[in-house]
């Protein structure tokens, strides 16, 4: 930029009392106190176009589209988020063309469900499982009693339930159990990990998360995997997938 040029962006910053910023062709300037003048690298980045909820749906555009982007690139976000980006503008930003996220079932770890509440949380937000089939076993025959807290060690804990017409038989629940709940996209498998499950009065149950997050990594690269796959199988090798 020519000294005449700065000087007179300087002289409008004076000039226009508390205004700071101005623009010079297609370029915006900051000028400071000291009448100092700074280009701004823009950080707006431009509106993604399409929003979709499954990985199919992302490839299907892709492939329908043919969008003819300069370096295209599927970056994994999360386990629930991709995107389709093409390459680096001159302000090092990536141009968004499509958006997959999924949306999982709800379900609230480290909050007490009610018996009927529980039960269908683990049919309908749980992929069947050895463990989860015992955990819907114990709370589908719980007695109208409180948990035995006599019998809670800390890690297990022993309840009563329905193991006849009129009979009633204690069982122990097992901890940690490995369940596998919705939490990445369906096209993949859900990732299976460790998790307490606590038992109080009022025959409220609670499911708590502990594998400290591993899961997000085993669920990233199942993702990754899988689109790195299909992309192969649709011709598409000129896309690449970061994770």
């Amino acid at each position: 930029m020519e000294m005449k040029e700065l000087n007179d962006l300087v002289e409008l910053a004076r000039e226009a009392e508390d205004k700071k910023t101005f623009i010079a062709g297609d370029q915006t300037w900051f000028i400071d106190g000291d009448g100092s003048a700074y280009r701004i690298k823009e950080t707006c980045v431009p509106e993604r176009k399409v929003e979709l909820h499954t990985l199919t749906g992302l490839l299907d555009y892709i492939q329908s589209e043919q969008s003819g982007l300069d370096k295209p690139r599927l970056r994994i976000d999360s386990p629930t988020r991709v995107y389709f980006e093409g390459a680096l503008d001159k302000y090092g930003r990536r141009a968004t063309e499509a958006v997959a996220e999924f949306q999982a079932p709800g379900f609230a770890f480290e909050n007490f469900y009610g018996q009927e509440e529980m039960n269908i949380a683990l049919q309908s937000r749980f992929v069947s499982t050895p463990d989860r089939e015992i955990l819907l076993k114990v709370i589908g025959n719980l007695q109208e009693s409180e948990v035995k807290q006599a019998s809670d060690d800390g890690v297990s804990q022993q309840v009563q339930i329905k193991s006849g017409v009129a009979s009633v038989a204690d069982v122990k629940v097992p901890n940690p159990v490995s369940l596998a709940p919705y939490r990445t996209f369906l096209e993949v498998e859900q990732p299976i990990s460790k998790f307490i499950f606590r038992m109080r009065s009022g025959m409220q149950s609670a499911i708590f998360e502990a594998d400290g997050g591993m899961w997000k990594i085993e669920a990233t690269q199942k993702v990754k995997k899988y689109l790195e796959d299909e992309l192969k199988n649709r011709d598409l090798n000129a896309i690449k997938v970061i994770a």
